[in-house]
């Protein structure tokens, strides 16, 4: 059977060791050829995302006991020397829900190298309590870890926050470590908390970085991330917006804020306007890190809490994104992503006018240059934005064995969604009402697993 890895490049001229039963995989139809997925069970945030000792470090929510993410929440791990080729690690489990300050489970955090200790720095929910908690393990070799001791590094939420307090991200400006931390105030809306310390052991609370108290950016912010980049500081985290026509679709994504951090004063001032990270149906709990290359990669969880994921009747569930490379557009207004460049050493066969099949069901993308809109529409469930005014469409699409990644103009817009086999379908390239210049490249992309 043809597994649907392949690459499109189209231009357009518009006039265990904590579990031992892990679950088994009982069909691969729906199985990525080259996207981060558990190797059984249950994926979703990454998690820890960093290099170190030579390899891209992946980490991962992951649950092996059940394809519903029911049980107790550990950190899965992969690495790869390329961005690329990825493999377990074993044992694949790097931190296990095995201590009374995480034995509800070990939740999203991050990972940072100090010098030469690659220290993840997690959310543990508390036995007895119930309790979020900020604690942190350490490695030498980037497989094994060890908790500290004193977990947890920080034992409870703000005073003027609630107990939804998690998915802590950490970075070191002029040698003193920084951490946001997703909160819910006691006004019940959702803000992001700073910290920072010397040593990643003891921490101090600045304060709120951001809040939205009339609470039109969502109850909670989850998965913060925070980070300079082509002169400007970003803060974009996973929440719940109301849908506002076109925006806002999905029952949970990724939003940005664009502005300017002081590290005198502590203050985030930033533009009153907030946007989406990504366009599509499943794209969520994204997290970025630095590479050696200076280059700021993002990684997400292809989800949104209101896919039909079919995959979960065969023993598995979910994938990530691939990796993308974040830049600001020209004008500093906007976040783009584009695909690594590593991704072209997946190419295989290049198809030349040649018919191309996939198995998909009632996916369709298309640009509608009327309404000026590019459209994803699955299974009557539409995605569309605005690609304002333009002579010249370019789109790179990513399709897998059941998902979809479309980068549109250079990183303007991207959208990623899930989708599932049916009848087997053509790839057609059509225009209505008028004609379109059209240049096409397609290739396979090669099988990591």
């Amino acid at each position: 059977m043809f597994r649907r890895s392949l690459i499109l490049l189209i231009g357009f001229w518009i006039g265990s060791k904590f579990f031992s039963e892990a679950i088994n995989v009982t069909n691969s139809r729906y199985r990525q050829n080259y996207h981060i997925i558990a190797p059984t069970g249950w994926l979703n945030d990454p998690n820890g995302l960093s290099y170190f000792n030579g390899n891209y470090h992946v980490f991962f929510q992951y649950d092996p006991t059940s394809s519903n993410g029911g049980g107790p929440k550990q950190w899965g791990h992969v690495t790869s020397t390329d961005l690329v080729n990825w493999k377990y690690t074993q044992p694949t489990i790097a931190l296990a829900p095995d201590q009374s300050y995480d034995v509800g489970g070990v939740w999203t955090g991050s990972a940072v190298n100090n010098n030469g200790e690659l220290t993840a720095i997690y959310t543990g929910l508390h036995n007895n309590t119930g309790e979020q908690l900020v604690n942190i393990a350490t490695s030498t070799d980037g497989v094994t870890f060890t908790k500290y001791s004193g977990n947890p590094v920080v034992p409870t939420q703000p005073i003027d926050g609630t107990n939804q307090f998690r998915d802590p991200k950490v970075w070191k400006y002029n040698g003193v470590w920084y951490m946001v931390v997703g909160n819910q105030s006691k006004k019940n809306h959702g803000r992001t908390v700073l910290y920072q310390s010397d040593d990643l052991r003891q921490w101090t609370y600045l304060g709120p970085l951001a809040d939205e108290p009339d609470n039109r950016v969502g109850s909670m912010w989850e998965c913060p991330n925070f980070f300079y980049i082509n002169g400007k500081h970003v803060l974009f985290m996973g929440t719940d917006v109301e849908r506002d026509g076109d925006h806002f679709a999905n029952q949970g994504l990724n939003v940005y804020f664009i502005g300017d951090f002081n590290y005198e004063t502590k203050v985030f001032s930033h533009a009153v306007d907030f946007y989406e990270l990504d366009n599509g149906h499943d794209f969520y709990a994204a997290q970025m890190f630095q590479d050696p290359k200076n280059r700021t990669i993002l990684f997400a969880w292809m989800n949104s809490f209101g896919t039909n994921f079919e995959e979960m009747q065969d023993g598995w569930a979910h994938t990530l994104t691939v990796p993308r490379q974040l830049r600001l557009s020209s004008d500093g207004s906007r976040v783009q992503m584009i695909p690594v460049d590593e991704l072209t050493l997946l190419r295989g066969t290049e198809y030349i006018n040649s018919p191309i099949e996939i198995e998909g069901h009632d996916l369709r993308l298309y640009y509608d240059k009327q309404t000026g809109k590019l459209v994803l529409e699955r299974t009557k469930d539409v995605r569309q934005v605005d690609m304002g005014s333009i002579m010249q469409l370019n789109l790179r699409i990513f399709l897998d064995q059941s998902s979809i990644e479309v980068f549109a103009n250079d990183g303007n817009v991207t959208m990623s969604s899930r989708y599932y086999k049916d009848p087997i379908p053509t790839i057609t390239l059509f225009a209505e009402y008028g004609v379109a210049n059209v240049e096409f490249q397609a290739f396979r992309l090669n099988n990591i697993w």
